[in-house]
């Protein structure tokens, strides 16, 4: 389905949870913040499949699960399972801290998952546990390495870069890819939450470190409708890419809708614009399709970063 401005929109991500097991600093709520299961309004396994199964009939061929942190909520398996009956769904990812990938890999694989996004912000266990509020970086590099293992590819690091906090760790992560088949990739810091909103000067604009390194060569064939710029390194197995919302405004062609745990239809991540899907999923199923519909036609042309914009939810609330 084509929105008002001519994008088509093909791409959802769904928040199955508000909770994580880790509190990195730029995602984390602000103190008193409440998660929507606490008051038990998240939607079920069976609500979150009828959303996508609407959502389908219109175009929609690429779901990911994110958070939070959705392994931790124990139908998660089943979520993707259902997910992956649904005609129309040709690709089913997810977002995680990778915490609890060793154990659970194959068993999303068995499900349906078919590829990873992995958050990692840095390679030295002490910098982990400070920027993921007591993680243990093991855990999450035992969860890479078991994906790779079991053929969960392609596997995507997911690095949000903090001036003065893991920008010296910017070669280390881009090494990774040497000897791996990954995908490293750099993204901005985003004025979400209460860290985001209060520290825009350590931004780093993605450009300087392209520039500091001309050993960087552009992917063509890898940049083509994605969010993500793409560059390799001759010899190496993987690739390095770069997110720039803050720098490099790719509104123009964005192709997704989010939907959160709690039953809001977010039309752009930038925008505090959303749509209660609940009452209509569990009063007035008939109407859905329209609601949905009406929504994707109606996405903002773009988002609000760099405007004094606030998000009136922490990143967790939205989903990564």
């Amino acid at each position: 389905m084509k929105d008002r401005f001519n994008r088509e929109i093909k791409y959802l991500r769904i928040s199955i949870t508000e909770k994580c097991n880790l509190k990195c600093i730029y995602c984390s709520p602000s103190e008193g913040e409440q998660c929507a299961e606490e008051r038990e309004k998240h939607l079920t396994a069976e609500e979150i499949e009828s959303v996508v199964r609407s959502m389908a009939q219109i175009g929609i061929s690429k779901v990911r699960i994110t958070g939070g942190e959705p392994l931790i909520r124990k139908d998660a398996c089943e979520i993707i399972e259902r997910i992956a009956k649904i005609s129309g769904v040709e690709d089913i990812s997810l977002t995680t801290n990778g915490v609890m990938l060793n154990k659970m890999a194959e068993t999303l694989k068995k499900a349906g998952l078919t590829r990873l996004n992995i958050s990692l912000d840095s390679l030295k266990e002490d910098k982990f546990s400070y920027i993921t509020g007591g993680g243990k970086l093991k855990d999450t590099l035992a969860g890479i390495e078991k994906s790779l293992a079991i053929g969960l590819q392609p596997v995507k690091i997911n690095t949000v870069l903090v001036k003065g906090v893991n920008d010296d760790e910017i070669d280390s992560f881009i090494e990774l890819t040497k000897d791996m088949p990954l995908q490293v990739r750099f993204i901005e810091l985003m004025p979400i939450g209460p860290f985001g909103e209060a520290n825009s000067d350590k931004i780093i604009p993605n450009e300087e470190i392209i520039e500091a390194r001309p050993q960087l060569v552009f992917d063509y064939k890898s940049n083509k409708g994605q969010p993500a710029t793409y560059y390799t390194i001759d010899g190496y197995k993987g690739k390095v890419g770069f997110i720039s919302p803050m720098s490099h405004k790719f509104c123009s062609t964005c192709n997704r809708i989010r939907l959160t745990s709690d039953g809001k239809l977010k039309p752009c991540l930038g925008n505090n614009g959303e749509i209660d899907l609940i009452e209509t999923i569990r009063k007035y199923p008939d109407k859905l399709d329209h609601l949905i519909q009406d929504t994707i036609y109606n996405k903002p042309q773009g988002h609000n970063f760099g405007k004094d914009f606030s998000s009136v939810r922490s990143m967790n609330k939205i989903g990564g």
